[in-house]
């Protein structure tokens, strides 16, 4: 959990596979929330408050272990989602990732909320699928003065072509702003 280019608590059923991030995310994945010194990018940067640390189920590899993810599943397109958020800093390679149809911010309010994350931030995502195309995800964002931990719903969705999309990425509990 505290490699630099870590990925998160993943695969302990692989929840917010992250989902990597629309967080930061997100989307980012964010992750993805706001708080005082964080505006709200549409649910893609944690909140600010440090929530209690939670316990992981078992896991079958390392939940920070570095993933670029793929579109070939829910779990793999949410692991992409982080790792282009908080590895590549990129809102519109994060929002390749997400349907076109989406509720979702787009790609420039998507970089708004990435640039608000320091430099040096590393995370941990776990990605556990809670039903049809539905994961939770659970992103632990270490910043240089703090640690953030954040959830996440996300939906997912398959293109004609195959690829598995990110359809919508929603807080879960916390204290979201």
């Amino acid at each position: 959990m505290h490699r630099p280019s870590g990925r998160g608590w993943i695969y302990a059923g692989v929840g917010l596979a992250a989902v990597a991030v629309v967080g930061t995310a997100v989307w980012g994945v964010s992750a993805l929330f706001g708080g005082d010194d964080n505006p709200d990018f549409g649910g893609l940067v944690p909140d600010t408050a440090t929530a209690a640390p939670t316990t992981a189920a078992a896991v079958a590899e390392d939940p920070c272990s570095p993933d670029e993810g793929d579109q070939l599943s829910g779990e793999g397109v949410i692991a992409a989602l982080e790792h282009r958020y908080y590895l590549l800093r990129s809102g519109p390679a994060v929002r390749e990732l997400m349907a076109t149809d989406a509720p979702l911010p787009d790609a420039a309010t998507i970089q708004k909320g990435i640039d608000t994350v320091p430099l040096g931030t590393t995370h941990c995502l776990e990605v556990t699928a809670i039903g049809p195309n539905t994961y939770s995800a659970q992103i632990t964002e270490v910043r240089p003065d703090r640690r953030n931990e954040f959830k996440q719903r996300i939906t997912t969705t398959t293109a004609e072509d195959g690829r598995v999309m990110i359809r919508s990425i929603e807080e879960v509990g916390g204290s979201g702003g």
